[in-house]
């Protein structure tokens, strides 16, 4: 038996020392960015900041034990925390930062676990692909534009409401800027200043630390919190966190279920998309149900640890994969920094002005926005940019209740997707200069004889059969002359039931009008559903061709 499969940290034994040695170097170089984040994230989810160290503690060890992806860090990251606030705010359960809001933010960590781990053990990470490439760009896009914006009231030091539209209480804020509080403008904007500045001359620096350590001590010299006034973090517990039953009405979860799935799959996606890169680049294989296992596993243990729900961090794992781990090691040893924190360094951080976690937050999303995906979107295809645009500004305009304007857009999508299948491609084929049979209506060709050539690609299944009869019967009515129908059956790949009965069903009614079926280029799949239903005698051996070329010659001979 094969134990990796069950339990993947079998395979980074026996320890080498090389390999000990990187990863606790990869360890402590993600550690250095995780505590910032952690704390920034935590305070997006509306969640007091030492949750999000809490956060960063047990389940990143899990996940690591129980993942398969070496290089992959879990833990908070910006999207998952903002949607932990949406599905909280949207429900209006409770008010954020208050015991009960952190309570249901734990139960989320649970509920999203146990739908992953469910997954992963019924082998069903293929789930995710009913949230499309389109969808998720309008999503995330519109997830980090509302991140980016929900962080400009600590700069302010303005209330920021949380009523029923995202938008409006952004604008009524931002109708207050006079009464900006300027020392956090000056050390929020500095702290921005310096992430983007070292992002771009110093990239391998630990700069979210370093910003940390000076607004720390800048903080504490000119008594920003008392001279000032300045909001900062305040008293963390120190010490780690207790073990805790996650607590809630059956009432309340039931409430929850519906965002704690959409946390897992969209958590799941951004782990799916990181490993992908990562596999990429390592050659290691990807088992992506196991990675769904250790998920879940890591936000089941996670919410008996006061964790609120984790995912995959695009950042720390690129820092993790460039620092050079090479196991999930690398990940325990930055989960042992924020312990030492925990255990020791927490009377530190009560200076740390809030605008500060904000910049982290800020410059973190600002690589999510990628406005110029949605015109790749729409040359690529209409209704996805569509689709695209609707989720997005769905997102936008729903927010908080931004799983809403997932869903519409996911919703619009398979509308599209379906509307597509039962309307796909179908031409009539002609005889181009250099031989091949070409969509007449593309490149100007003209059609004579009595041989109708069409061409059908895609699924000749119940959706679309009507719509695969009805437009040979509207290119024969153009061509009364017609002896013979050549269908180029190779864009076809698969058929069912309903398009066999309708495919019979041309094949005789035409025959009694003395008009014979000819079919070329048929997949082996579609030929095997022919002769166990009888079709392929029916129509007649004779009336299969390999080559359709051929077969347009051959027959434009025969039909003169």
């Amino acid at each position: 038996m094969n134990y990796t499969r069950i339990f993947p940290f079998l395979r980074w034994f026996p320890l080498k020392k090389d390999n000990v040695r990187a990863d606790l170097i990869a360890g402590a170089t993600v550690g250095f960015l995780l505590i910032p984040q952690s704390m920034a994230y935590a305070q997006l989810a509306g969640l007091p900041p030492h949750y999000g160290l809490y956060t960063a503690f047990v389940p990143v060890i899990i996940a690591s034990l129980f993942g398969w992806c070496s290089q992959l860090h879990t833990g908070p990251v910006a999207m998952v925390s903002l949607m932990t606030a949406a599905v909280l705010e949207g429900s209006r359960l409770a008010v954020p930062e208050t015991p009960e809001y952190v309570a249901l933010a734990i139960m989320l960590s649970l509920l999203a676990g146990v739908i992953m781990l469910m997954l992963g053990l019924l082998k069903l990470a293929a789930v995710v692909n009913f949230f499309s490439h389109p969808v998720m760009v309008g999503f995330t896009n519109a997830g980090a534009l509302i991140i980016a914006l929900s962080q400009v009231n600590l700069f302010l030091k303005l209330p920021l409401g949380r009523g029923e539209s995202f938008i409006k209480d952004f604008y009524m804020m931002i109708s207050k800027s006079a009464d900006t509080h300027l020392p956090t403008l000056v050390f929020g904007g500095l702290s921005i200043a310096l992430l983007l500045a070292a992002k771009k001359f110093r990239p391998k620096w630990p700069a979210a630390l370093i910003i940390v350590f000076l607004a720390l001590g800048t903080s504490w010299l000119i008594g920003f919190d008392t001279r000032f006034g300045g909001d900062v973090v305040g008293k963390i517990p120190r010490g780690l966190p207790e073990l805790r039953t996650p607590k809630a009405g059956l009432e309340d979860i039931l409430k929850l279920l519906p965002g704690s799935f959409m946390i897992a799959m969209i958590g799941f996606l951004e782990v799916l998309a990181i490993c992908k890169v990562i596999a990429a680049k390592t050659k290691e294989r990807l088992d992506m149900n196991q990675e769904l296992v250790g998920q879940g596993l890591s936000g089941i243990l996670g919410s008996f640890t006061q964790s609120y729900p984790v995912s995959g961090s695009f950042s720390r794992s690129a820092l993790n994969l460039y620092a050079g781990a090479r196991t999930g090691m690398s990940s325990i040893f930055a989960a042992i920094l924020v312990m030492i924190v925990l255990l020791f360094l927490t009377p530190f951080l009560y200076y740390l002005p809030k605008a500060v976690l904000g910049a982290i937050i800020l410059t973190a999303v600002l690589g999510l926005i990628d406005f110029t995906a949605f015109f790749r979107i729409w040359k690529t295809s209409r209704y996805d940019g569509v689709a695209a645009l609707v989720t997005f500004l769905a997102a936008l305009v729903m927010a908080p209740r931004i799983t809403e304007g997932i869903l519409i857009g996911a919703g619009l999508a398979i509308i599209f997707h379906l509307y597509q299948i039962m309307k796909p491609e179908f031409h009539i084929l002609g005889k181009d200069s250099d031989g091949t049979l070409r969509n007449v209506d593309r490149y100007d060709l003209k059609t004579e004889g009595k041989i109708l050539a069409v061409g059908f690609r895609g699924r000749l299944v119940f959706a679309n059969a009507s719509h695969f009869e009805e437009s040979i019967l509207r290119a024969l009515s153009a061509r009364p002359d017609t002896r013979a129908i050549l269908l180029v059956a190779s864009g076809i790949n698969s058929i069912d039931a309903t398009g066999e009965e309708t495919l019979r069903h041309i094949v005789e009614e035409f025959r009694k009008n003395g008009i014979d079926v000819f079919i070329s280029e048929a997949s082996d799949s579609v030929l095997d559903v022919l002769k166990r239903t009888g079709l392929h005698g029916l129509i007649g051996k004779d009336n299969f061709r390999a080559s359709s070329e051929q077969a347009f010659d051959e027959l434009s001979m025969k039909y003169r």
